[in-house]
C-alpha cells in the first residue's frame, strides 16, 4: 500500500495544535505579516464553508467549480486570464483568509489533492480492467 495516499474516506490530519504554535511564532518573527493576515480574516466572507475532508471531496468540489475568462481593469483589453473567481473558490473550499483572492498555496494544494484522487481512481479502474481481462 502506498503510504502517501490515504485510504478512501480518510480525514486530514488534525493540525490545530501545530497551527496555533505556527501563529505564535509568526507573530513574533513577522508582526506586520501577522497583522495583515488578521485584518484580512476580519474582512473575509462572513459565511465559512467547511474545508474538504479528503481528496475525493476536493476532486468533487473542483469538478463543480466554475471556470471563467476575464480581463483585469488595468490590463490591456487583449490580455485574458482563465480560472475560477476568488469568491467561487472560497465558497467551494473554505480556504484562505478572504474571498477576494486565491492564495497560491491553496490553489496548489487543491490541485495536488485532486490529482492524487484522480490518480487513485485511475489505478483502481486499471486494476479492475486487468482483473476482467485475466478472467
Amino acid at each position: 500500500m502506498n503510504t502517501l495516499t490515504p485510504p478512501v474516506g480518510t480525514r486530514w490530519a488534525d493540525t490545530d495544535r501545530d497551527r496555533r504554535t505556527a501563529r505564535a511564532v509568526a507573530l513574533r518573527r513577522h508582526p506586520g505579516v501577522a497583522l495583515r493576515a488578521a485584518l484580512a480574516r476580519r474582512r473575509g466572507s462572513s459565511e465559512r464553508v467547511a474545508p474538504p475532508t479528503d481528496m475525493d471531496d476536493v476532486m468533487e468540489r473542483l469538478a463543480a467549480l466554475p471556470v471563467s475568462v476575464w480581463t483585469y481593469g488595468f490590463d490591456h483589453p487583449s490580455v485574458r486570464h482563465l480560472g475560477p473567481m476568488a469568491q467561487d473558490f472560497a465558497a467551494a473550499f473554505g480556504l484562505g483568509d478572504d474571498d477576494r483572492r486565491i492564495e497560491l498555496v491553496d490553489a496548489c494544494g487543491v490541485l495536488m489533492a485532486a490529482c492524487k484522487a484522480l490518480h487513485r481512481r485511475v489505478a483502481e479502474l486499471e486494476h479492475r480492467l486487468d482483473t476482467r481481462e485475466r478472467t
